[in-house]
């Protein structure tokens, strides 16, 4: 698997510059599909074929990552088998071979400039399927947290047949159980790898349960009952083809 950092192949490259928000796309879409509560749209993802049956690793490789989110960014000589037409992700020109390659050459920029090219996230053209607008503003800049959301949301489907109570408290005791020993592990082993985020409240309210103290309507549990809300919103998000979008 390629970094998350890696933004594409030469030919095709990724609107986003890194894999990790389409990463996090495929996982909360996948964990909606878990969700009883939550009603995906599969039309509108027809084309990610049984998403949840796969890993990322196996979704993503191939031509998916291509066909879904890249943009064609080469520069060659179109033949028969290319559309000509003008879009939003490229214009099509006629090159003199008579001119002078440096004259061409101007004139080339000055239709870059009219047509606005450039690599601002914001004004880049997007692929068939697109983050929504303004993630580079927030989503792209704390992409930490919706992994820490994507992965709390996960441990509260696997608790689903607890009831309410009991469910609360499983799952920050198994979050809190998984974040400290990849916490302890990276550490231990100073391996170069990203730390999980492990917020002070979550933490705190599994430290209570373990020690079996009345965390009921503690600010912890409220604080950690928030988190919830917001994986879930990114989930039912995803579920109508939007993502991240507000949440």
């Amino acid at each position: 698997m390629m970094s998350e950092k890696w933004s594409g192949d030469g030919t095709f490259y990724l609107p986003a510059r890194q894999v990790e928000p389409y990463r996090l796309w495929f996982e909360f879409i996948k964990a909606a599909h878990r969700d009883s509560e939550i009603n995906v749209d599969y039309d509108f993802y027809s084309d990610w074929g049984n998403f949840w049956e796969q890993s990322f690793s196996e979704w993503w490789s191939g031509a998916n990552w291509r066909t879904l989110f890249a943009v064609d960014s080469t520069v060659r000589v179109l033949d028969g088998n290319d559309s000509i037409v003008n879009d939003d992700q490229a214009i099509v020109v006629r090159l003199p071979l008579s001119k002078d390659p440096r004259e061409t050459m101007k004139d080339v920029q000055q239709l870059l400039d009219q047509h606005q090219a450039g690599t601002k996230l914001e004004t880049i053209a997007q692929g068939k399927f697109r983050l929504s607008e303004g993630y580079e503003k927030a989503f792209l800049k704390y992409l930490e947290n919706a992994s820490f959301l994507q992965r709390l949301y996960c441990i509260w489907l696997d608790n689903a047949d607890l009831d309410k109570k009991d469910r609360v408290k499983s799952s920050a005791v198994e979050f809190y159980t998984w974040a400290k020993q990849r916490d302890d592990m990276i550490r231990e082993r100073n391996y170069k790898l990203a730390r999980p985020m492990f917020p002070f409240a979550v933490r705190t309210f599994a430290e209570e349960i373990l020690a079996g103290s009345n965390t009921t309507n503690s600010d912890e549990q409220r604080q950690f009952m928030r988190y919830l809300k917001k994986a879930r919103n990114l989930a039912n998000n995803a579920a109508v083809g939007v993502f991240p979008g507000k949440y």
